[in-house]
Parts: C-alpha cells; structure tokens; sequence
C-alpha cells in the first residue's frame, strides 16, 4: 500500500504542469484569434437597477482592440468581454497552483494569486485597500478560463462562470454568467443612470435595504449574463471599424 501510495504520489506531480506553462498555454492558444465579431444578448438582475434585456455586437482584433455596438442604454461588463486570459493574468502577484479540481466533468488545474493595487484602473487610496485572492479554474483540455472567484476575506465579491464553444479550433465563449457579491458593493454609490442629477446619488447598501433585501443575509447583488452567437472568427476586421 505504502509504495502504491508513492507511485501514485509520483505519477501525480510527474504530470502537474508549473504555473508558467499554465500561464503559457492560455495565452498561446487564444492568441490564434486574430480578430472575430460576437452577436451577445446582455440580461442584467441587480439590486436597485433596471435595465430591459440588451442586444450588442462586439468586435475584437488582437492585440488588444474591441468595439462595441449598441442601440440605446446598455450595462456593458468590461471583465468577460473579449476573452483574453491576459485581463486576468495582468493583475495577479503571487500565483501558485493550489489544485486540481473537475468542473463540469472536465479537469481543471486551479490557479490562485493576490489581486495587485496597482493594476487596477480605478484610482484608490492602497492603505484602505483590501486583501483580495483571486483563483482561475483552467481547462486542462482547451486552456481557457472556466471559473474566476474573487474573494475578501472568505466571502465571495465577484464570481465569473464561462461555457465555451468551439469556432474555426478556437474556442470562445458561448454564455458568460458575472455575479456581484455584497460586500464588493458595500462601499459603492449609484444614480438613476436613465437620468437625475449627478449629486443625488445612494449608498448601494441603502438602496438594497429599501428594496428589501438585508446585504448580511443575501451573497450576490446582482448577476450580468451574456449569451454569445454567430461569431466570425479570423476574417480580417479592417482597423477602421476600431476608430471612434
């Protein structure tokens, strides 16, 4: 039992990939998308806000343009659009391999790091920001990003799940599911965004509070889901669909 147990052991780390390979074979594999247009369906559920279901279209050329196209008001996610692993990549220190997990009958080898203050596009005060741990569930089959899980402390603040299909030997994402946690929100404020004066805003844990919802007792404050169809991959977007 004992040398069943090593051989096993060994076997085991013998096929663990480092972290820099994981890293390697994300990147590489959605670098042979040279550009592609998505039709999405954006389908918003948040505490204090409307918004009737949207229909956008997104284009992408690498390395890094995307455009939008939308009629009227839209809630559009900047996390989950596009599909590069690098959005994620970009803004963890200190990543390691903590697991190996399967998620939805695939492996997944799972990736875990601390988000970095200064890769965050939003300016902040880095005494008062928090220690946040971000894990990635990476498919040992496709590389690509299954799952991300920000956490604050032990409670959830931002979670994404992402269903791939396959285009052209690429794969993209089919329907992406983002869910807000609470207390990510809790020092947030918001308006009217259909109009109102700029001045009169409300804390987000007010307005839950009006809306009936007690923060301390409900984990996610509002969940964004994008459906994704009729791609067109690597057809040779001309940049000028990229200018303003």
């Amino acid at each position: 039992m004992i040398k069943y147990f090593i051989l096993m052991t060994g076997l085991l780390f013998a096929g663990t990939p480092t972290v820099e390979a994981i890293q390697d074979s994300l990147i590489t594999r959605f670098n042979r998308i040279e550009d592609y247009s998505v039709k999405i369906k954006i389908s918003v559920k948040m505490t204090g806000l409307r918004m009737p279901r949207k229909k956008i279209k997104l284009y992408y050329k690498a390395p890094d343009k995307v455009k939008v196209k939308s009629k009227g008001f839209a809630i559009i996610p900047k996390t989950g659009l596009g599909g590069s692993p690098d959005q994620f990549l970009r803004i963890l220190d200190f990543v390691h391999l903590s697991g190996n997990e399967e998620l939805n009958g695939r492996n997944h080898w799972v990736l875990t790091g601390s988000v970095n203050p200064d890769s965050m596009d939003i300016h902040i005060n880095k005494d008062d920001f928090p220690k946040i741990r971000m894990n990635l569930w990476v498919d040992a089959n496709s590389w690509v990003i299954s799952k991300v899980e920000t956490m604050i402390d032990s409670q959830s603040v931002f979670r994404l799940i992402s269903e791939y299909v396959e285009v052209n030997d690429v794969f993209l994402p089919s329907k992406t599911t983002l869910s807000l946690g609470f207390k990510g929100m809790e020092r947030w404020s918001m308006r009217d965004p259909f109009g109102g004066p700029t001045e009169d805003r409300k804390d987000f844990n007010k307005v839950a509070k009006e809306a009936g919802i007690d923060p301390d007792k409900k984990e996610f404050a509002g969940i964004v889901i994008m459906e994704f169809s009729k791609y067109e991959v690597n057809q040779g977007l001309k940049d000028s669909i990229f200018d303003e």
